[in-house]
């Protein structure tokens, strides 16, 4: 695919993303939330569908009407796309019955399923790509067609996997949706801050370069390759904060340090594999995209420190102070949008991926002294990884490698 179709089809297939952010109010976390607190999977089912209902109508209804003047600016790279960017917007709904699904079974710590299935997911968009795009010559409608594709495997099979956690688990009582209301509206703030704290820049980018499709292009490359180190905290964060929210303070407490530590060590050794690795790989196999690698080593170190954040928030929400995480990834968001205004006109790509790094460091310091402050462990037990975590991860490098099928034949 062309650069200029990359960089359509990233703007075109990030714009329902963006609208969850906005118009869910933190619902999905609140819904994780409760599911760890032990409210039934049923009467969380029940809201997901009316939630579900209430926001798509009222979502794409809104959307579709400001959609020319979004073109104008802030959706500028998709504006010669205007059929594509409206189908996507239609599968919003898809999107959002998947991610409340998905915070029920990480709530209810039902994670093995999910997992196969975002890998099934993330397989299957690789397999559409080269039929679609490379075999069938499609180009970016055949890009559009596989995500649309795999956004509704996603969903039934989210489904699925819910309807079978329902009938397993008939536990708890029935879920308050004003509580549940309650805690959703606190946290949105942050979820939305959190969302645009890490997707600003590509919206930023098309409304200040004049020809935003080759450098949305490079940067969301860029973007792709550095968020590879967000699959472990990622999974860490979601899992701990209904663990955290089940546990007493003093479990928390000792759950956090464990996790921060080795989460740290994890993420660190993942961003240092990730340099040669994604220089080999532009150079040899995506040659068109050289572009993107300084804002790539730029943004490295950035998701190291908002990977750590994300562990932080979670435990921070987990003990029911949605405000702070509110306030921490609010400060991060206002020096974020204020520093890409001023770096992207000045670096381009370059200094989109310098705003992140500061804006991410900021909400991992303001997060971390949250952190310590509740929990009563000093900053250095949060952050620096000792004997015992290098000895789980080289266990846990140990037994993945007695699982690979080469390497055990050998032994």
């Amino acid at each position: 695919m062309p650069g200029t179709d990359f960089g359509t089809f990233v703007a075109v297939t990030t714009f329902p993303g963006t609208l969850s952010a906005l118009g869910m109010f933190g619902l999905p976390n609140a819904v994780n939330y409760f599911a760890g607190k032990g409210s039934s999977v049923a009467s969380l089912v029940r809201l997901t569908f009316v939630l579900t209902a209430i926001l798509s109508v009222v979502l794409i209804g809104a959307v579709w009407v400001i959609l020319p003047l979004l073109e104008g600016s802030y959706v500028s790279a998709a504006r010669t796309d205007d059929t594509l960017l409206r189908i996507m917007l239609l599968t919003l709904p898809l999107s959002v019955l998947a991610s409340f699904g998905g915070s029920i079974l990480y709530g209810r710590q039902d994670v093995r399923v999910y997992n196969v299935i975002q890998v099934v997911q993330a397989i299957g968009s690789l397999v559409c790509a080269v039929v679609l795009v490379w075999w069938l010559r499609l180009g970016l409608a055949g890009a559009v067609a596989g995500s649309v594709l795999m956004t509704m495997f996603l969903t039934l099979g989210v489904l699925e996997a819910v309807r079978r956690l329902s009938r397993r688990d008939r536990s708890g009582s029935p879920a308050d949706s004003r509580a549940l209301a309650s805690y959703g509206f606190r946290l949105y703030p942050a979820s939305l801050s959190g969302y645009f704290n890490y997707r600003a820049d590509f919206y930023i980018l098309q409304a200040v370069i004049t020809d935003s499709r080759i450098s949305l292009a490079n940067y969301s490359m860029a973007v792709i390759m550095a968020e590879l180190v967000f699959f472990v905290p990622n999974s860490v964060a979601t899992i701990l904060l209904p663990r955290v929210a089940g546990a007493t303070a003093d479990d928390a407490n000792q759950m956090l340090g464990r996790v921060a530590r080795l989460s740290m060590l994890v993420t660190v050794c993942v961003a240092l594999a990730l340099i040669p690795t994604a220089f080999l790989g532009i150079h040899l196999v995506l040659p068109r995209y050289a572009d993107c690698l300084p804002a790539f080593y730029v943004l490295l170190p950035a998701v190291v420190t908002f990977s750590m954040a994300k562990v932080m928030t979670s435990y921070i929400s987990g003990r029911g102070h949605a405000g702070l995480v509110s306030i921490a990834i609010t400060v991060a968001l206002v020096l974020n949008v204020a520093a890409n205004f001023i770096l992207i006109p000045l670096y381009g790509i370059v200094g989109a991926s310098m705003a992140s790094l500061l804006s991410y460091t900021a909400h991992a310091t303001i997060t971390l002294f949250m952190a310590s402050r509740l929990s009563g462990q000093p900053l250095r037990s949060l952050l620096l990884p000792g004997r015992t975590e290098a000895v789980l991860f080289v266990t846990g490098l140990w037994r993945l490698t007695e699982r690979l099928p080469l390497i055990g034949g050998v032994r």
